[in-house]
């Protein structure tokens, strides 16, 4: 009855490699060649024989049902086959009894063991957004406006410690990753014998201090899985107990012994893995590596094969190990591969008959529990133990669920101070005891970004992000944008209580740029602007801030080396909803600012500038987005310094007059110039595949020397373009041009801008 024993002859050469586990930033592989290749999730070896043996353990007496177990291997992406390998065998009524998982393996089989139906398991891993589970960064609705803007201006982000640049332990913390395994544990929180579950199951990861693979069999549900698909170089090892524990792909990446251990009489293997690479394909170092680390696992895996019953494996051929968005393919892929084996696997369900859904376990959290007391771990200074009390807010007697801790943590996240936080709930009499763990370790880092366009060429952003430098719950920022437009800067900012609703700032910045003044005023002219302000500001939940802005500045034009210095206070209000940075689907963002001062142009006299900004994006389908915006402005007063105009036109924004150069499609860069401006946009956006993007936009509008609304003889522009997103950012190119009779405007774009 047994299928799929698998043999190795020697100068087969079908070996399979061990695929790439957890998720992962695309540029971990470069941080850790060695580390990343064994990469958990997955396995080794492609066999070449596949032949029908019964396993001596699956003889039993006649009339006593055999104890099933079912074995998940690593594999990353690629362990999302085994979702349709569950939904054959329960639709084959095979009954499963007991569970063994390693690394992607580990999570789904965990899921199972609870007792999860496969369609929540799927629902999970299909809403899961795994870009943001590949790093750390904090949901954008748990961060503040001022991270949002800053935070999302680079495309790489490196860990820095002590003023160097950290890899040692891995290129993510996996914070988000952790958040994930979380919910989907939540019923078995308070469970500490994995034995305990609906269906006993056990874990596999790797003690990276001796290489040995580890059997988890009790402890934190969520702690033992993270722990196995901890790929080194990639996510941060797992510290459980006195061990350090990465991937367990790297020991065992089909634990088929530990289901053995645990009373399993008949195994069902499930095990993706990619072949190895042919000698053609070995060009490079990483190459040979990467093959290096396969072949040392290929000795465990195939011992590990031969003690399967029944083996399957899905066609893991043709798509990448990290495609997480490719479920429904993943899926499908398991389930032909289980159909294969569907005699075989209707025979053991004529012993082991599938009872339908475990009944709900009675020692299980259910939507909510009761806290009864709150500890918090791994903090010694007095003021970070305040802060994790107050971002969780749970007091003796509150009920908690798996969403509201989720979003605590993701807070305690985002205030930079800490490593990685977690949970565990301890039962006790009438509820449980809320114990956090966190690490008293800054996440200070160094961002890369990249841009380029053909109005202001090529530009590179360098930022460094440092917590408590100079106040404890403080962080300060500093830039350096290299380009036609350079800017260097440093802010300093801190909030009531870290992350209370009154904050204050400072910075202090030098930029140089370029303006299109009218012929009256110079013509064309280099600007050099160097800006100090003072920010007194308090916020409306996370994604609304008021505040008052004290500014002095002076700008100098290196057309006729005059320059002019300016006081002036502003009262800013900033709010945005957006779902997303690149290619916002739903939400709002609104600026508006009233900036009153006085500069040196007049021996008397003062300046005022008001300027409205919104843009509103709505789903009208999953495929159309529409786009509404506006900008309205107005300067006035007789020493109204030149660089407060607004300077209207182009396709990309001026990074350093930002708040008065507003785009308009059709114009060239700057074309129109005066002290008022009313522009208003209606724009379409059509995703015709899931990174790709069709667009077109009209706008209305102008600048003028005196204000009256409605603008008269508007100025009309359209727009046709086409996206891509990518690692770095969106890279757009656009056909615009003016109602009128002139010539149209190619424009690209390529990174976010900054």
């Amino acid at each position: 009855m047994c299928q799929g024993r698998v043999r190795l002859e020697a100068g087969n050469g079908l070996l399979a490699a061990p695929l790439w586990p957890g998720p992962f930033a695309w540029f971990a592989l470069r941080l850790s060649l060695v580390g990343m290749k064994a990469l958990a999730p997955t396995t080794l070896l492609l066999a070449i024989a596949l032949m029908a043996a019964p396993h001596a353990g699956a003889q039993q007496q006649d009339g006593v049902p055999p104890t099933v177990g079912l074995v998940l291997s690593g594999g990353s992406a690629k362990g999302i086959a085994h979702i349709g390998v569950l939904r054959v065998l329960e639709e084959l009524g095979v009954r499963v009894d007991v569970v063994s998982g390693t690394s992607a393996g580990s999570a789904v089989g965990a899921m199972y063991a609870m007792g999860l139906p496969v369609d929540s398991i799927y629902n999970l891993v299909a809403s899961a957004d795994w870009a943001t589970l590949m790093g750390d960064g904090v949901p954008r609705n748990r961060r503040f406006l001022e991270q949002r803007r800053l935070d999302e201006r680079p495309f790489l982000t490196l860990r820095l410690e002590t003023a160097r640049i950290a890899l040692p332990a891995g290129a993510i913390m996996g914070s988000n990753l952790f958040r994930l395994l979380e919910r989907a544990t939540w019923g078995g929180a308070t469970v500490r014998n994995f034995v305990e579950l609906p269906r006993p199951f056990v874990a596999v990861a790797t003690d990276i201090e001796t290489g040995e693979g580890v059997t988890l069999e009790g402890g934190v549900l969520s702690e033992a899985v993270r722990a196995s698909v901890g790929v080194p170089g990639a996510l941060e090892p797992m510290r459980i107990g006195d061990r350090l524990l990465v991937d367990g792909g790297l020991s065992r990446n089909l634990p088929v012994d530990d289901v053995r251990v645990l009373g399993a009489d008949f195994v069902i293997c499930s095990d993706v893995s990619d072949p190895l690479e042919s000698a053609e394909g070995l060009v490079t170092l990483v190459d040979v590596l990467m093959q290096v680390a396969a072949v040392s696992m290929v000795e465990s895996t195939l011992r590990q094969r031969e003690l399967c019953d029944i083996l399957i494996l899905p066609d893991i051929l043709g798509m990448s190990s990290l495609e997480f968005a490719r479920v429904d393919e993943w899926v499908s892929r398991g389930e032909v591969a289980a159909m294969a084996q569907a005699d075989a696997l209707r025979e053991i369900a004529v012993r082991a008959p599938f009872a339908g859904p475990l009944p709900p376990h009675p020692d299980f959290v259910g939507d909510s529990i009761r806290i009864r007391s709150v500890e918090v771990r791994g903090a010694e200074d007095p003021r970070a133990v305040e802060l994790v009390r107050g971002e969780l807010g749970v007091v003796p007697g509150d009920y908690v669920g798996r969403d509201l801790l989720a979003a605590r943590l993701s807070d305690l996240d985002a205030t930079g101070l800490f490593g990685v936080a977690r949970y565990r709930l301890d039962p006790v009499v009438d509820g449980a005891v809320l114990t956090v763990t966190v690490e008293e370790r800054p996440r200070n880092r160094l961002g890369v970004g990249l841009r380029y366009d053909d109005e202001r060429r090529a530009a590179l952003l360098f930022t460094v992000t440092a917590y408590n430098a100079l106040v404890y719950g403080s962080a300060t920022r500093m830039d350096l944008r290299v380009g036609e437009e350079t800017q260097i800067g440093a802010r300093f900012r801190r909030r009531q209580g870290v992350t209370g609703m009154f904050s204050v700032a400072a910075a202090a910045r030098w930029s140089q740029g370029d303006l299109s003044l009218p012929d009256t005023l110079g013509g064309k002219s280099g600007v050099d602007l160097s800006t100090g302000t003072l920010y007194l500001g308090i916020g409306a939940g996370r994604g609304t801030a008021f505040g008052v802005e004290l500014t002095a500045e002076r700008a100098l034009s290196k057309v006729d080396a005059v320059s002019t210095d300016l006081l002036s206070v502003s009262f800013v209000t900033d709010r945005e909803t957006l779902d997303r940075i690149d290619f916002p689907r739903r939400g709002t963002d609104f600026r508006g600012r009233f900036e009153w001062g006085v500069s040196d142009l007049t021996t008397a006299g003062s300046f005022s500038v008001t300027t409205l900004e919104a843009r509103s994006y709505r789903t009208l389908h999953p495929r159309f987005t529409i786009h509404l915006g506006a900008f309205v402005g107005y300067g006035r007063g007789d020493d109204l310094p030149f660089h407060r105009r607004f300077f209207l036109g182009g396709s990309h924004r001026s990074t350093v007059f930002r708040t008065t150069h507003p785009l308009f499609r059709g114009l060239d860069s700057q074309e129109q110039s005066g002290v008022s401006v009313q522009v208003g946009t209606l724009g379409v956006r059509w995703a015709v595949l899931p990174n790709l993007y069709l667009s077109s936009a009209v706008d209305v509008g102008g600048v003028r020397d005196v204000w009256r609304f409605p603008i008269d003889d508007p100025t009309t522009g359209w727009s046709l373009g086409a996206s891509l997103g990518t690692l770095i950012g969106p890279i757009t190119v656009e056909v615009s041009k003016l109602f009128e009779d002139r010539d149209a405007r190619v424009s690209i774009g390529v990174g976010r801008e900054f």
